[in-house]
């Protein structure tokens, strides 16, 4: 998986699908296929919209979060062309062009 630059939807996709423990700092002995970008529920259900830059509640145990767009897995469903996005700066939701660039936040299920 490439770990640096915000990358565009479908290389977002193909790097939170083979992220695997080794790789981008990584050390939970995760393998590759354990990871994926969050949906835009799965997503947007982290976000307090009361809070910004980010967008995230008071007290969450996450670090290194940016105040910037991130991609989720779903695709714009008027267009195959965008993708929905979740704006950590304020905690909208919208839609972006696959080709754009964005930051990833991979997702793995509960052990």
């Amino acid at each position: 998986a490439n770990c640096y630059g915000p990358p565009n939807w479908a290389t977002a996709l193909s790097n939170a699908n083979t992220l695997a423990s080794g790789s981008c700092d990584l050390s939970d002995g995760s393998t590759a296929g354990q990871w994926r970008l969050p949906n835009v529920n799965e997503f947007h259900s982290l976000i307090d919209l009361t809070a910004s830059r980010p967008a995230l509640p008071a007290g969450h145990p996450f670090t290194g979060v940016q105040s910037y767009y991130y991609w989720t897995s779903t695709t714009y469903a008027v267009s195959s062309s965008p993708a929905w996005i979740v704006n950590l700066i304020h905690g909208g939701v919208s839609d972006e062009g696959k080709t754009n660039t964005n930051h990833v936040w991979p997702v793995r299920g509960g052990q």
